[in-house]
């Protein structure tokens, strides 16, 4: 679990818990009573943030001049004030062609490499405005007795890799949002996220020169060699606006440590990690439908037709360019999307590592060894109700309604609140409206012709209904990439 919330703490462990006020006002740090701390167990910190919103700008931008507005407002003064372009730049090296002897026409033809510019970043309270990237609304982050927590903690009786292993304690790093509770709680639902995305497709001997201060591609021009710039060429850009409501990051962890020695070298006791990842919007999905209104308050919106071009590449480099205005209609909209992964867990890590200079990321191998996969594997035939820390096979699946059976409560005054687990083994993605049977904890997408969860619209409005959709009960037995070339 979360290093239980019931299961007993010396107050000496947490003298105080800090709470981050975070609003336009207030900056305190005020520290919390003792009393929430009684039943905790592990030493860390715990955060709660009120009145919270943020958004990525430049070093020129102020708050008061920033794009607050819809996202299609043309109105002279947002097209002047259209900031907020303050970015994340991610620059994948493309294939490696050292080995081959191009002409300079050849080399520019080579549209290998990339540069991927993320701009105007938002985090603000969720509204029903699927037009709008930032509310400009603050939202509050768990409550103060179900915060975020930064620990420690140790984890009993763990085996990896191999039956060689004997099993041991693992002590590790956790980030844990607030707890995801079993009776839907709506107010959860309240962030907005939105942002832009610049891609460019550049060509093989365009130049990798970064501007140490700015983030910023910088030109190399070589004599006789035009293609040797910065290469950011509108032609060859994808363009899109990204906007979601109604989020929910409760129930998510992530879990830090050293793996356990191994006979394959990228395995042997390097960074390893635990998580489970939710991003949930709509607690009981099972009636929606596509005549609902409202369907914008909980959804994910990705759109392209763009409305004006601006006057350079991407605003993320030149800030008096117009910052992106779309149309309001176009677009692919995923309705109460429920997503729900785990990438590693205790019995079979996540691996962070390397290979000279390429980076390895791997879900290790589940295995042939009785002591780790059952702690994974999943019996259907068993009721999931009846699934217990006794159980022989201990797997199962997190969804948006259970995830795990290690649950907790928690006491507040008069009331109790009951919580999910987290120590789901299979993973679940369901968009649209869905059933799930309490049984076997099995989704199943409705096939009703009113129906909904994708749908693509066109710049004039017209709408294709996918209906809804569900891969569940995903396990991973193994997953592994790495880079190549670097």
């Amino acid at each position: 679990m979360t290093q239980s919330w019931n299961t007993g703490l010396k107050k000496s462990c947490l003298a105080s818990v800090i709470a981050v006020l975070m609003s336009q006002s207030v900056y305190a740090l005020e520290s919390l009573s003792d009393d929430h701390l009684a039943d905790t167990t592990g030493e860390g910190m715990a955060l709660l943030p009120e009145n919270f919103k943020m958004v990525f700008q430049g070093a020129n931008d102020l708050s008061t001049a920033s794009s607050y507005g819809v996202l299609t407002d043309s109105s002279a003064l947002l097209q002047a004030s259209k900031k907020d372009t303050g970015f994340i730049r991610i620059i994948p090296t493309g294939e490696n062609y050292a080995n081959l002897t191009l002409t300079a026409a050849q080399a520019a033809a080579k549209r290998t490499k990339a540069d991927i510019f993320i701009y105007g970043l938002a985090l603000s309270a969720s509204n029903n405005n699927l037009n709008q990237r930032f509310s400009n609304v603050g939202f509050n982050w768990g409550s103060s007795i179900n915060p975020w927590l930064f620990r420690a903690g140790t984890a009993n009786n763990i085996q990896q890799f191999s039956s060689s292993n004997a099993a041991g304690d693992i002590s590790y790093l956790a980030l844990e949002a607030p707890l995801a509770q079993v009776t839907a709680d709506e107010s959860d639902n309240n962030i907005k996220l939105g942002f832009w995305l610049d891609a460019f497709s550049r060509s093989w001997n365009s130049s990798n020169a970064i501007n140490p201060i700015t983030g910023a591609p910088v030109a190399k021009p070589v004599a006789g060699d035009p293609s040797n710039d910065i290469d950011l060429d509108k032609n060859q850009r994808l363009r899109l606006q990204y906007v979601a409501n109604g989020l929910s990051l409760s129930g998510s962890q992530i879990r830090l440590f050293q793996t356990m020695p191994s006979t394959t070298a990228q395995h042997n006791q390097t960074l390893g990690m635990a998580s489970v990842l939710r991003l949930n919007t709509n607690d009981d999905p099972a009636n929606l439908k596509f005549t609902d209104a409202g369907l914008d308050a909980k959804a994910i919106r990705l759109s392209t037709a763009t409305t004006n071009d601006g006057t350079y590449s991407t605003p993320a480099l030149q800030q008096n360019s117009e910052a992106p205005l779309f149309n309001d209609k176009e677009g692919m909209y995923l309705y109460s999307p429920n997503i729900n992964l785990v990438l590693g867990n205790m019995y079979q890590p996540f691996v962070l590592g390397s290979e000279g200079n390429n980076i390895i990321l791997e879900v290790t191998r589940i295995p042939n060894v009785p002591n780790i996969y059952k702690k994974i594997y999943t019996n259907y035939d068993v009721p999931y109700s009846s699934l217990s820390a006794a159980s022989e096979y201990q797997g199962s699946t997190c969804n948006v309604y259970v995830c795990g059976f290690n649950t907790s409560s928690l006491t507040s005054g008069s009331s109790t609140i009951n919580y999910q687990g987290n120590n789901a083994t299979h993973s679940s993605i369901s968009i649209g409206s869905v059933t799930r049977d309490p049984t076997t904890n099995l989704l199943k997408a409705n096939t009703g012709a009113d129906a909904t969860g994708v749908v693509f619209r066109s710049p004039t409005g017209t709408a294709v209904n996918l209906g809804s959709v569900v891969i569940d009960g995903v396990l991973i037995q193994h997953l592994k990439f790495k880079t190549t070339g670097l």
